[in-house]
């Protein structure tokens, strides 16, 4: 067990060879990631030096990779794009949800270019992927202790006597901080001048609260940088993917020809029912009523078919029957995703759009669109669907991040508002459940003369005060060059104080 474990320790070594060879290099990258980070992303979550602090990231990445002389693939320029346009939307917005989810697709959109540059994808499927994100991860988390390893060795290797003894001159400093508190606690109490010069020093600029959370926070993106690059030289995913395809088909056969028998009766029913609006009901059903009915199971129903006929082709074994019944479920799949659509439809025509279902109408077409590279590869084993599936989702998500759905609910409801009656009811769900996305189209609302208001035009200046407070000061009451928010600063504009 030792030897086997010593040689693992010298093969990890072996592939770290690389990061530890161009230490300098790729420390002060590290070290300049984890500065760039604090000063772009602390306390600032949406600001304008966000796109700023992406763009820094995807040039580590490029820069890291031509140091480690791994060349850049044609895909990986369309990733880096996509996570520069997030970076861009982010800081045009102000929805905590979509600047939450701007932060994971990045990490994601990070993880994939990582793992298509170092690896050879061009096998792997959506499980396999999926997986290497959970191991590159993993492995980055396991090689916490190799920077400090390499920073060690480096000094030990150094002539210079000075920076040999820099990890005792650092010891020094920190051993020394408990003592200085004490020695200018004590002077303090001594002196009132000078506890006063000490305490605007510390209250002020030298904080230690501030500090400790500033260098926390710089090394927390020092360790990830220079761990994330150890876990793409460490090597350790398998590139090759299994086959897993060992299930009979005569078996599968059965199975999937009753769940396919049963999915057309369905879409029939939906075809003359639904789209047609032919047949009886059942008694007490109208059909808006029944129109409305069953849309979440319609929408579940429909993401197990993608599931189930991409587990179908990867562990059942190839058979023309089952290209042909697989085909059908697609098929019978666009069908149940129409219907899902209609019923939204219905639902936003009578009660207009909210978050939930922007949502879900943006994913029922973004689903539509998966669905045609899945019927794809039914037919042609060969089809890139990961790398499809990444370019229809980037290109969505990037779309839906330009467009603030904050915004477009906000300017639905103002449109399809009565003119003639705008109550404070109104008024109030504008200003308490959207963001301040939403700003132009309320101020378009109450600049527009026509409106007849159902209370007092007294009430209004209130509300325009609490949504001042509610959406435009907290956090953002003074734009800087730091913290700038294209969306806050239109609110601002609109809803002064």
């Amino acid at each position: 067990m030792q030897s086997n474990s010593n040689y693992d320790d010298r093969s990890s070594e072996l592939m770290l060879r690389p990061i530890f060879s161009s230490f300098p290099f790729f420390a002060l990258l590290s070290l300049a990631f984890g500065l760039m980070y604090t000063f772009c992303l602390y306390r600032n979550p949406c600001g304008i030096t966000y796109p700023l602090f992406t763009a820094f990231a995807c040039f580590c990445g490029v820069f890291a990779c031509k140091k480690l002389l791994i060349p850049m693939k044609k895909d990986s320029w369309f990733l880096l794009a996509a996570a520069m346009l997030l970076g861009i939307a982010t800081c045009r917005t102000s929805d905590s949800f979509l600047i939450l989810v701007n932060g994971i697709a990045l990490v994601l959109l990070g993880c994939i270019f990582a793992l298509h540059q170092f690896y050879d994808d061009t096998a792997w499927n959506i499980g396999k992927y999926l997986s290497s994100i959970f191991l590159y991860l993993y492995h980055a988390m396991g090689a916490l202790f190799v920077p400090f390893r390499h920073m060690a060795r480096y000094m030990k290797s150094q002539d210079n006597p000075l920076v040999r003894q820099l990890p005792l001159l650092l010891l020094g400093f920190l051993a020394a901080l408990p003592v200085l508190a004490v020695v200018i606690w004590l002077l303090g109490a001594a002196d009132a001048v000078f506890f006063n010069l000490t305490a605007d020093i510390f209250n002020k600029i030298l904080r230690p609260d501030l500090l400790i959370r500033l260098f926390f926070h710089t090394l927390f993106a020092v360790l990830a940088l220079y761990c994330l690059m150890c876990s793409c030289c460490l090597h350790k995913i398998r590139e090759d993917t299994p086959d897993c395809s060992k299930v009979s088909p005569v078996i599968a056969v059965t199975g999937l020809s009753m769940t396919a028998f049963i999915y057309l009766i369905f879409c029939g029913i939906q075809v003359v029912y639904l789209f047609l609006g032919r047949g009886t009901l059942p008694a007490g059903y109208t059909y808006s009523g029944y129109a409305r009915q069953g849309f979440f199971q319609l929408l579940i129903v429909a993401v197990f078919n993608l599931v189930l006929v991409l587990c179908c082709l990867k562990y059942i074994r190839p058979h023309k029957a089952i290209t042909w019944i697989l085909t059908l479920i697609c098929v019978c799949t666009y069908v149940m995703i129409a219907s899902a659509g209609y019923r939204m439809a219905l639902y936003v025509r009578e009660y207009h759009l909210s978050y939930l279902r922007l949502l879900v109408i943006w994913f029922l077409i973004l689903l539509a669109v998966l669905m045609i590279g899945v019927t794809v590869i039914i037919w042609r084993q060969k089809f890139p669907l990961f790398r499809y599936g990444v370019l229809m989702v980037s290109v969505f998500y990037v779309a839906l991040a330009w467009a603030r759905p904050d915004s477009v609910i906000a300017w639905d409801y103002v449109n399809h508002l009565d003119k003639q009656e705008v109550t404070y009811e109104d008024l109030s769900y504008l200003a308490g459940s959207l963001s301040a996305d939403g700003a132009p189209a309320m101020a378009s609302l109450l600049s527009d003369s026509s409106l007849s208001f159902s209370r007092t035009d007294d009430e209004y200046p209130v509300w325009l005060r609490n949504y001042y407070a509610a959406h435009v000061r907290p956090g953002y009451k003074d734009l800087g060059i730091r913290n700038y928010n294209f969306s806050f600063a239109q609110a601002k504009r609109l809803f002064p104080e």
